[in-house]
Order: C-alpha cells, then sequence, then structure tokens
C-alpha cells in the first residue's frame, strides 16, 4: 500500500522497430537480453569477414559477408540496418568494378558500426532492466 508499481515495459532506442521486437518476443525481455547478447558475440567476427572482403577488393565475398550479417538487425529490430544492408547487396551485384563501391561502402561499415553501438547500449540497459525485475 502506498508504494506505486512501475509498468513491466522497457523503451527501447528510438531507431530500433519496437513493433517488430514485440511481435518477435512479446514481452519477454530475458530472451530479448539473451539475443542481443548472442548478436554480440557474433557481430566482430561477420563484420570481420566485411572489412576482410573490402580490403581484398573481392566483391562477391563483400556482397556474402554482408548478406550474413544482414538478418541480425532484422533480429534486434534494426530494419533500417537490415534494408541498407540489402541495398548494399544490391550494389554489389550491380557494380562493374570495385572503385563503384567505395563509396556506399564507408556508408555501410559506419551504419554497422553505429549499430553494434546501439545493440550493446540496449543490452546493458535490459540486463539491468531484468535485473531489476528479481
Amino acid at each position: 500500500m502506498g508504494s506505486e508499481t512501475l509498468p513491466n515495459q522497457f523503451i527501447f532506442n528510438e531507431k530500433m522497430d519496437k513493433d517488430t521486437l514485440y511481435g518477435l518476443y512479446t514481452d519477454d525481455f530475458p530472451y530479448i537480453e539473451e539475443i542481443f547478447a548472442t548478436t554480440l558475440q557474433h557481430f566482430d567476427a561477420d563484420f570481420g569477414a566485411v572489412q576482410l572482403a573490402f580490403e581484398q577488393e573481392n566483391i562477391e565475398d563483400l556482397k556474402r559477408a554482408v548478406h550474413k550479417i544482414k538478418p541480425t538487425f532484422g533480429f534486434v529490430g534494426l530494419l533500417e540496418t537490415q534494408a541498407c544492408c540489402k541495398k548494399f547487396e544490391d550494389d554489389c551485384s550491380r557494380a562493374s568494378s570495385f572503385t563503384q563501391l567505395t563509396n556506399e561502402y564507408t556508408n555501410i561499415k559506419n551504419m554497422l558500426l553505429e549499430a553494434k553501438d546501439i545493440i550493446q547500449s540496449e543490452y546493458l540497459r535490459l540486463k539491468a532492466f531484468n535485473a531489476s525485475l528479481l
């Protein structure tokens, strides 16, 4: 009596599509935390494959590496990042020379790094949120 209860609602980063997240996971915040943790565990290796393919100027490997990392962003509600990955894949398919991809690569690389920062931040916030519910 006298103590107010706060809603058990986590407010996601504005760049994350909350409808997608709630559609996939309802309000299972411990599971969302697990998904974010798994995403972060694999991110560096997947991103490294993208970087390596670019450094080697291998368009097919670059397209393949971006294709592999792309679904990750749907699972964490970063639909804009996922769409940009798809566009970059398409750019790779259309490119007649590697130099045509340089600007697009810089954009996608920066977007992927920003996405990692967002996922990391939200993971830590989710972890604290879930701990507060115990």
